[in-house]
């Protein structure tokens, strides 16, 4: 009934890839989740969508990485990096070991999203959605969320909180978590298209350019999402020309690619931050953007939401449905610990990758063409390079 409070132990505030993933992790658990939000359409499309090879085995435990393949995903084979002139570098392929899958996986942002939500509220978890204002209260033993929107209104009582609402998260401000951030000096153009000649072994390909990289990323049904840095002054152009004018600067760039198609998608402005961990009263904690948010360089950021959300959720299963904050807090503690171990090197490292492709005059890039070329030479370097591209550390 409308207004009617509600009790569950992991209440998710966010409800797009991180807190979904949080949700799907949990079903079958025991435990109760709910998960708020004020969205009611789809996540963007634009955002990251390629599934490490180390990761996939995380999905598949969940159950849902069936559903992905059923739902369109479809394989990438390693990655490929051009020079100014368009030819290959290396292709860093992916790795042939027991502990992953034998390619990455791509499927749009949105679906993604789709499959984890969908497969957490068959297994119980309470989805509310377009959420239009709400209050957050520290109450004895949890937290107590009062949420209105679409006519309705109600009280979500939780135990454990949890924040996964993106880069702005007001969870986070709410909660006085202090964060570090690093906003990068040119913002992220993306295009969708079509190449004439599309291969069957699909790759992500990296054209290191006189002035700056342009990513080619495969997207499901033969399409391909077109990255780069772009200045201010770009804006218009990219939003605003017609087609024939994208066409003729990518043929520029890229002279040996031809498309069928193109369109502008979106342009980001791309963020590096980390927030501290919740110190204050009750059991709280933030996933995802909320906590750390990556630069789109190397793709890094949904795959560790995934790696983070099963670490969290692996400890939650060992309580029982209905706990008590005190059995909570130890667990959390533990959590953290393994956070700041297991994920802030992979902040580091993609925030060099992120300060590396933040920038209009790379000159070609001289020092990355130079290891790519030695990983093209030795294959001990190219090997870790794909240890490293597929979520494995060796």
């Amino acid at each position: 009934m409308p207004g009617e409070a509600q009790c569950v132990d992991v209440g998710i505030v966010g409800s797009g890839i991180a807190g979904s993933a949080l949700a799907a992790a949990l079903a079958g658990s025991g435990l109760s989740v709910a998960l708020l939000d004020r969205r009611q359409g789809g996540l963007d499309s634009a955002r990251g969508d390629h599934i490490q090879p180390a990761v996939q085995p995380i999905l598949e435990r969940w159950g849902v990485l069936n559903t992905l393949v059923l739902s369109g995903a479809e394989q990438r084979h390693g990655t490929r990096w051009f020079d100014t002139e368009g030819r290959l570098l290396v292709k860093i392929p992916v790795p042939e070991r027991a502990d992953c899958a034998p390619a990455f996986l791509y499927l749009n942002h949105e679906q993604i999203g789709d499959v984890l939500l969908t497969h957490a509220v068959e297994q119980g978890a309470i989805d509310i959605s377009g959420i239009s204002d709400w209050s957050l209260d520290r109450v004895r033993g949890g937290w107590q969320i009062h949420w209105a929107g679409a006519g309705e209104s109600g009280t979500l009582r939780c135990t454990l909180l949890v924040g996964a609402d993106g880069t702005a998260s007001p969870v986070r401000s709410k909660l006085g978590v202090r964060i570090d951030r690093h906003r990068y000096q040119y913002p992220i153009a993306v295009l969708y298209g079509r190449l004439m000649d599309t291969p069957e072994m699909r790759t992500l390909d990296v054209h290191l350019l006189h002035e700056r990289m342009v990513s080619m990323i495969p997207r499901t049904g033969g399409g391909t999402k077109i990255g780069f840095p772009i200045a201010s002054d770009e804006l218009s152009m990219w939003r605003n020309q017609p087609e024939s004018v994208l066409h003729n600067q990518l043929q520029q760039w890229c002279p040996n690619l031809e498309f069928e198609h193109l369109a502008f998608g979106a342009v980001y402005p791309p963020v590096s931050q980390q927030a501290e961990s919740y110190r204050g009263d009750g059991a709280a904690v933030l996933i995802g953007d909320a906590r750390h948010a990556m630069h789109p360089a190397r793709s890094m950021g949904m795959n560790t939401c995934f790696r983070v959300a099963d670490r969290l959720a692996s400890l939650l299963k060992g309580l029982r449905a209905g706990f008590a904050e005190a059995e909570l807090l130890p667990l959390l503690q533990t959590f953290e610990q393994q956070f700041d171990k297991e994920v802030t090197q992979r902040l580091a490292e993609n925030h060099a990758a992120g300060l590396q492709m933040d920038t209009l005059s790379g000159n070609g890039f001289p020092k990355l063409v130079e290891q790519l070329r030695s990983a093209a030479e030795n294959p001990a370097i190219s090997t870790a390079m794909a240890l490293k591209a597929a979520g494995l550390e060796g």
